[in-house]
């Protein structure tokens, strides 16, 4: 794979994000690859915990918008977002306990992948943004639907409708991470040490509570990400949009009209 790495090893199965050069944002290829990681994990046995990480100092910047942009060949229908969604689907609903580890940006895309894991934990060094509202799109990929399991209302609507970053301790305050860390070495202990608990415990035991979890979690998460597609794909052939990714290129500040 070019975009993700996997390696197993004491029952730990890591999956971790390869771009570093470009801020680990989110390719075609990742998109690709990201459910088949997932499928691959799932599917082997001696793998009974999976933790999500990234190479280098940030988790993910979110969507490759060179790329991926709204609205490009690479994004015109409601198919299109649903084969996108799959990988973050496959990683929500596997039925092996998953922890995120994050450092640096987890914006866009990255914020919908750590909340696809049971766990997230992060470094001082993490910044958070549910940032798609400001490219003049919704986000699609799940988080507005797993945010929702973790966070007040009116907490997820500001982060969603502002798309404003949070550091690392305002997430740990509303809730979004079950633990924060002085520094990634530290986070990389802890991920390593909560990733141990897991694994010592019975895996049929395990497995059968996470299809449990998982149950309750797929009510809501396929009906928010079929409407999700839905609105994105009117969303993308708004103004709006060209505008945003425009003034995002030009790096100028957008004139919005509504339309």
């Amino acid at each position: 794979m070019e975009t993700v790495t996997l390696a197993t090893h004491d029952g730990i199965g890591e999956l971790t994000l390869n771009r570093p050069s470009k801020l680990n944002t989110m390719n075609a290829k990742f998109f690709e690859e990201l459910p088949q990681a997932v499928d691959d994990l799932e599917r082997d046995r001696s793998t009974r915990v999976i933790v999500v990480t990234a190479n280098g100092p940030h988790f993910s910047a979110g969507l490759d918008l060179k790329d991926m942009a709204p609205g490009s060949r690479a994004i015109e229908s409601t198919e299109d977002i649903e084969a996108l969604q799959r990988g973050f689907i496959a990683l929500a609903t596997t039925s092996k306990p998953t922890l995120a580890a994050v450092n640096g940006y987890c914006i866009g895309g990255g914020l919908d992948l750590a909340a696809a894991c049971d766990f997230r934990l992060a470094s001082q060094t993490a910044i958070f943004s549910l940032r798609e509202v400001r490219i003049g799109i919704v986000a699609d990929l799940g988080s507005l639907s797993l945010l929702a399991e973790l966070l007040p209302y009116a907490t997820l609507a500001e982060l969603a409708l502002t798309g404003r970053d949070i550091t690392a301790d305002e997430a740990r305050h509303i809730g979004l991470l079950q633990g924060l860390y002085e520094t990634p070495e530290a986070l990389t202990a802890a991920t390593r040490r909560l990733a141990q608990e897991l694994v010592v415990n019975p895996p049929l035991a395990v497995q059968a509570t996470k299809r449990l979890l998982v149950n309750q979690r797929q009510q809501r998460l396929g009906p928010q990400l079929a409407l999700a597609a839905k609105e994105n794909v009117a969303l993308m052939c708004s103004r709006d949009a060209l505008e945003a990714l425009t003034a995002f290129r030009e790096g100028r500040k957008p004139l919005f009209e509504g339309r």
